[in-house]
């Protein structure tokens, strides 16, 4: 079982490279999953899809966890449960994780999108190189990677930023996850300047098949389109709810209607099909997005 070290006086992890103690980790376990601290660790991948192109952008590694009892344990109950000086090795651990089972299945042409934590991101201000290196040690290069900030408070939005200038310095891509709760607002994305803002599927879900409140998504989007992002919706459970995303200019569109998070990579080509068939229905929207 993965035990990690513990914090010093002021709660950080003792240990010079993080990176380096994630990598053992992961190669220790020797397989496509791990052990933390009682817990099953392992990646499921979920497509996200362009909307112009009716393709497959790339994917979206999403930690899944087991409690030895089989329970699903949420990404954010992991968390919370390993202790604060912990945090940022498990945050590594599940990058070097998704990086080693996505090199097992690398189309090899398709962005992977890694969720980081804002405040394990503060933590990587100075450690850009160190991630640069993980990503290549497991085959793929930085300019092939989007870093997606999740939703959450930091302790500096000032350092943050310095993190994510560092990721942009690398060549990764920069992506906001769950736009419009808590604190993925426009105040991070002046702030930030994120490549891609998932709106997060609350937003979605209370559009849909409520005429008034629909009239909101177009304008949230063409106003997140004026600060040069490109826009993911999230959660398209439905048929309607696509036609919603597409017609309102999204430019990716992510969720189980197309795909779920898969421990393969999904078939691509089935969601890329349906999401063609969508656009036919929904004259002009390839040229809109």
């Amino acid at each position: 079982m993965a035990t990690p070290p513990r914090g010093g006086a002021e709660g950080e992890l003792a240990t010079p490279s993080l990176a380096h103690a994630a990598e053992e980790l992961v190669r220790a376990a020797g397989g496509p999953s791990l052990q933390w601290e009682g817990a099953s660790l392992t990646t499921h991948f979920q497509p996200i899809y362009c909307v112009r192109r009716a393709a497959c952008l790339g994917f979206e590694a999403l930690v899944r966890a087991l409690d030895e009892s089989g329970t699903t344990v949420s990404p954010e109950e992991l968390f919370a449960r390993a202790p604060d000086g912990a945090r940022s090795l498990l945050d590594w651990t599940c990058r070097a994780l998704h990086l080693r089972n996505y090199a097992t299945v690398d189309p090899g042409d398709r962005t992977l999108f890694i969720n980081i934590h804002p405040e394990a991101a503060v933590r990587d201000a100075r450690r850009g190189r160190e991630f640069a290196e993980l990503i290549r040690y497991y085959g793929l290069v930085p300019k092939r990677v989007c870093v997606e900030i999740l939703e959450a408070p930091c302790s500096s939005e000032k350092l943050l930023r310095d993190a994510v200038e560092c990721y942009r310095d690398l060549g990764a891509s920069i992506a906001l996850d769950d736009f419009g709760v808590g604190c993925s607002n426009f105040d991070r994305i002046v702030a930030l300047r994120p490549d891609v803002v998932k709106v997060d599927r609350s937003i979605l879900a209370g559009v849909v098949g409520n005429d008034r409140a629909r009239r909101m998504l177009p304008g949230m989007i063409e106003l997140l389109h004026e600060f040069q992002c490109k826009v993911a919706v999230e959660g398209i459970e439905s048929r309607a709810a696509a036609l919603l995303a597409i017609e309102a200019k999204a430019d990716y569109l992510q969720g189980y209607f197309f795909a779920g998070p898969q421990s393969r990579l999904a078939d691509e080509f089935d969601g890329a099909a349906l999401l063609d068939k969508l656009l036919r229905e929904s004259p002009g929207s390839r040229l809109a997005a």
